[in-house]
């Protein structure tokens, strides 16, 4: 049975936000708050049962290979963050321990459960009943370990962006594709071949066995290091649903795989990193048609300024 390492990290309930991208920029699947006042939880955060508390403790979940590696990332960022952020970061005291697949998949069960993520478009786990309604576009899912369930900012501005530019019959690159939802959604939209990457074999196999639930059988999905294993062709809609800086390292070489009148989605960009995403898009020829905003994340839809 595989384990999972969990890093808890102690915070204030203003810098939840802060540390939490840290920890899906590290690579988490996704972030569990317990304590504080007990907002509404948003994205992949979890709702804690948890009595009220001055402080926040965040939980994340990461694969113990190269767990190491993870750590490293993680320690000088939130130090970076304490030293250059206004915010009371509070203590920042990590801890880290083993949690079993089982046990992480159970409690994930317990709070995952049918919504409307944008437009028509409904996401809804695998082991749950949902009640159809006319025009609506379901997709089932089972995110396991993979980022995401739908439920984060980044990924429904995606979806909301994928149902405003593609087009019937479009060839699409979902680049970091994580659990497979914008790259199912875009073949359920219509699209006529969507090819899928992720360097995680975890992301490529849960893409795989979720593209398969929901027919989408003209998905294909690749392990690969960014654009390493992407067909050289042009793709009429490319996707990247990452961290900041690598949407800034595939902006350098994206465009060679992106038809001329292409559009070019990102997402997972934290309000604070937005303009140097915008540079480097303006660095690398293209014109920003489109951006988004959901609590603090950001999303950008972009074409070829030769377009």
């Amino acid at each position: 049975m595989m384990n999972w390492m969990q890093v808890c990290i102690e915070t204030t309930e203003d810098a939840a936000d802060l540390v939490s991208s840290v920890l899906i920029d590290a690579g988490a699947a996704g972030v569990e708050i317990e304590g504080g006042s007990h907002p509404d939880a948003t994205g992949d955060e979890w709702p804690s049962d948890s009595p009220a508390s001055d402080t926040v403790l965040i939980k994340a979940y990461y694969g113990e290979q190269e767990f190491e590696k993870v750590f490293e990332f993680i320690k000088p960022q939130l130090a970076l963050m304490r030293s250059s952020s206004d915010i009371d970061m509070g203590p920042l005291y990590i801890s880290v321990g083993m949690v079993a697949d089982t046990d992480w998949n159970e409690n994930f069960r317990k709070h995952f459960t049918a919504f409307r993520a944008a437009g028509n478009i409904v996401i809804k786990p695998t082991w749950e009943q949902y009640e159809y309604r006319d025009g609506d576009i379901v997709i089932e899912m089972d995110p396991g370990m993979a980022f995401g369930s739908g439920e984060h900012e980044t990924t429904r501005m995606c979806l909301e962006l994928v149902q405003k530019y593609m087009r019937e019959g479009a060839s699409v690159l979902d680049v970091g594709c994580g659990s497979g939802i914008l790259g199912i959604a875009c073949a359920k939209l219509g699209a006529g071949e969507v090819l899928a990457l992720d360097n995680d074999g975890t992301s490529v196999r849960v893409t795989r066995d979720n593209a398969l639930q929901n027919g989408a059988g003209h998905l294909t999905v690749r392990q690969s290091d960014l654009l390493k294993r992407a067909d050289k062709k042009a793709y009429d809609l490319v996707l990247a649903n990452i961290i900041t800086d690598i949407i800034m390292r595939l902006n350098a070489d994206v465009a060679g795989y992106m038809a001329t009148d292409g559009v070019y989605i990102m997402s997972g960009i934290i309000e604070d990193r937005l303009g140097d995403v915008l540079e480097s898009l303006d660095r690398h020829g293209f014109t920003v048609i489109e951006t988004m905003s959901m609590g603090d994340w950001r999303a950008v839809a972009a074409r070829r300024r030769d377009a």
